[in-house]
C-alpha cells in the first residue's frame, strides 16, 4: 500500500500501524481528553485530522474494552474519510465470537461490512514459511535451558561490553505500571516463560519491552492446551508484538513450533476430529485455534535469514555484511534446486 499509493500533499496521510499498538494508543488518548464532552469523539477526530488510510495489521479483538468502543471509534473515522485498509485472520463475522456483550459489538461487524470490500485471501502456501530459517534461535534439545542462557550471556557481551548481566530493571509501562525484567544487559533481556506469559500482562507490557530492548531470550515455552488457555493467549500476543517490533527472539520450547498447538483446536477441527476432541489435554477455542497459524508461521520467519537481517539493519550493523552473505547462499541454493 506505501509503495504503490501516490504522494499526499498532507502530512502523515497513511498511518500504518498494529491493531494493540492503535488501540493502546486510543486508550492512552481517551484517559488524556476524560475532560472533553464525549473523548471518544475528540479521539477519533485528532485521528482523522492527519490520517487518510489507516493500514492496519492483525485486526483481532479479544478486550471487551475495546470490542465496546470500536464502532464509535470507527464509525467517526469513516464518517470523516478515513480509509480502512486492514489484515485479520478473522473474517468480520467471526470477530470477537464468543466474546462478553458479543450484541453490543454486532453494529460495529454490519458498519465494516458496508465501508469496507472483504478478501479472502487463503492460500494453500504460507509464504512465511518458504524463508530459510536458521534452528540455532529455537531450541528443544535437553540442555535447552542452558545451552539458552550461554546465549544470552554471550549476546549481552557482545552488545554491551563494559556491562554486567542485571536483575530487577523495571520497564515502564502504559498507566504507570513497570513490568520486571529477570536479566538484562544494555539492550538485551531474558525471561521465563512464567514471567512474561503466566502473569496478568498484556500487549502493552510487551510493547513497552519492545522500545527498551530488541533481542529477548524466552526460556521454558511450553506446549498448549486446556490447562494453560490463558499463557497461550498471552503467547500470541507476545508474538505478535515482537515480530510487529522486529525484535530477536531466541526460545528454548517443549517442542518445535507446529507441535505447540497441537492441542488447540478450532470448532471445526473439532467436529472433524471426535475422538481428538475429547482428550482432557485439548481445547477447543476458535479465537486461538484461528490465531495458531499466524502464531507458527512467525515463530518460523523469526528464525529466518530475511527477519534476522532486517534486525540487523536496525539493531546491529556489524552482523549485516555476514547475513547478506547468508542470505545470498541460500537463494543461490534455493535457485539450483
Amino acid at each position: 500500500l506505501h509503495r504503490s499509493t501516490p504522494p499526499c500533499t498532507a502530512p502523515h496521510q497513511v498511518l500504518r500501524t498494529h491493531f494493540h499498538d492503535f488501540m493502546l494508543d486510543v486508550h492512552q488518548q481517551l484517559r488524556k481528553m476524560a475532560g472533553k464532552l464525549d473523548p471518544l469523539l475528540a479521539v477519533a477526530d485528532k485521528i482523522a485530522e492527519n490520517t487518510r488510510v489507516l493500514a492496519m495489521d492483525e485486526f483481532f479483538v479479544t478486550d471487551v474494552a475495546d470490542a465496546m468502543i470500536l464502532n464509535r471509534l470507527f464509525g467517526r473515522l469513516w464518517d470523516r474519510g478515513v480509509v480502512l485498509v486492514s489484515t485479520s485472520n478473522r473474517a468480520p463475522d467471526g470477530l470477537y465470537e464468543g466474546g462478553l456483550q458479543r450484541p453490543l459489538f454486532m453494529p460495529f461487524i454490519h458498519r465494516l461490512k458496508v465501508e469496507c470490500d472483504v478478501h479472502d485471501m487463503a492460500s494453500p502456501v504460507d509464504y512465511r514459511r518458504l524463508a530459510s530459517h536458521q534452528r540455532g534461535l529455537y531450541r528443544v534439545t535437553e540442555a535447552r535451558n542452558e545451552e539458552l542462557y550461554e546465549e544470552f550471556v554471550e549476546l549481552a557481551q557482545l552488545c554491551a561490553p563494559s556491562a554486567a548481566v542485571a536483575s530487577g530493571v523495571r520497564v515502564p509501562v502504559a498507566m504507570g505500571r513497570s513490568l520486571p525484567v529477570p536479566s538484562s544487559c544494555g539492550p538485551v533481556c531474558m525471561f521465563g516463560f512464567a514471567d512474561l506469559c503466566g502473569r496478568p500482562v498484556a500487549a502493552a507490557d510487551y510493547i513497552a519491552l519492545c522500545d527498551r530492548f530488541h533481542t529477548l531470550a524466552l526460556s521454558g515455552v511450553p506446549c498448549f492446551g486446556a490447562a494453560n488457555r490463558s499463557e497461550a493467549y498471552r503467547f500470541v500476543t507476545l508474538i505478535d508484538v515482537l515480530y510487529e517490533h522486529r525484535v530477536r527472539l531466541l526460545v528454548s520450547a517443549e517442542a518445535m513450533p507446529f507441535e505447540l498447538f497441537e492441542n488447540v483446536l478450532t470448532q471445526r477441527e473439532a467436529r472433524e476430529r471426535p475422538d481428538a476432541a475429547k482428550h482432557p489435554d485439548v481445547v477447543v477455542d476458535d479465537n486461538l485455534g484461528f490465531s495458531k497459524d499466524r502464531t507458527i508461521s512467525r515463530l518460523t520467519e523469526m528464525q529466518s535469514v530475511e527477519y534476522l537481517l532486517h534486525h540487523a539493519k536496525q539493531h546491529a550493523k556489524g552482523n549485516v555484511l555476514a547475513l547478506e552473505e547468508a542470505l545470498a547462499k541460500h537463494r543461490a541454493t534455493a535457485a539450483a534446486a
